[in-house]
């Protein structure tokens, strides 16, 4: 028998269709790619034996969830801002306002996350450095830079797309 909860993932299922490469918004490709990047690379360095696999597969159960959270809530937003940017904003925009709400409430976790990821890459880049492994050793300060980008980036350029369509259009 389907739940509420059932409920409600088909209802945020039919409006996430509305963005990605289909749907009316488009997110932007690089956004995606970057994810990709940063997951096979988890998923390769999780299955290394010792201490590298071990911390790898930390920062996996840590990262890859707050990934698809970014990918639900963030990602659709920036399948506006080309339009913003030349300061196109049509009815139908108002659309992605529920997401940028979603994300707001999300935000006040987000510290959180980031305070659990930040210390779980050091380790990693600990296990990496003791193991002489310099490709791990990169890929550590590619996950810092990605954390890095959301926070002094990304997360505010959501709430500053929500916030000018919500403006625009006057809601």
């Amino acid at each position: 028998m389907p739940t509420l909860a059932d409920g409600a993932k088909q209802k945020e299922s039919a409006m996430y269709s509305k963005f990605g490469r289909q749907g009316i918004f488009k997110i932007p490709e690089a956004l995606r790619l970057g994810h990709d990047e940063l997951r096979a690379e988890l998923v390769r360095a999780s299955s290394m034996s010792g201490p590298i696999g071990d911390a790898a597969a930390r920062v996996a159960s840590i990262c890859l969830p707050h990934f698809e959270r970014e990918e639900e809530t963030v990602f659709p937003v920036f399948g506006l801002l080309r339009d913003v940017s030349v300061g196109s904003v049509r009815p139908e925009m108002a659309e992605v306002l529920p997401l940028v709400a979603a994300f707001g409430n999300w935000r006040d976790s987000l510290d959180d996350e980031h305070l659990t990821i930040a210390p779980a890459i050091h380790g990693l880049l600990l296990a990496a450095h003791k193991e002489d492994n310099r490709e791990i050793v990169e890929f550590t300060y590619a996950l810092r830079m990605h954390e890095r980008l959301e926070g002094d980036v990304i997360f505010p350029t959501v709430l500053l797309i929500g916030n000018y369509v919500q403006e625009r259009l006057g809601i």
